[in-house]
């Protein structure tokens, strides 16, 4: 029988899916979710009549590379918004 009691964190011991692999964010699952599915549909079209060896591996790890750069250039312009927004204004 499996014991649902939680551990000392304070999680629960059976905990399934994406939560077990800590470090990962929803975001995180979904641009990887994309990527790998982006490189499926370029492989099955022949993609710019590239190796599916590329688009199998070589265009999923570019994809992932560009939505962590994305997500942190979105980061850092939220960020600097609501610095701009906490400070007094001039007025």
């Amino acid at each position: 029988m499996i014991d649902s009691k939680p551990d000392p964190k304070g999680e629960n011991a059976t905990t399934s899916g994406p939560t077990r692999f800590g470090g990962l964010d929803q975001v995180d699952w979904l641009m990887i979710a994309i990527s790998v599915l982006l490189g499926t549909v370029a492989k099955q079209h022949h993609f710019l009549d590239l190796s599916d060896q590329f688009l199998e591996w070589v265009l999923p790890f570019l994809l992932m590379v560009a939505g962590y750069r994305t997500r942190r250039k979105v980061k850092e312009l939220i960020e600097s918004w609501r610095a701009k927004a906490k400070s007094p204004s001039s007025e």
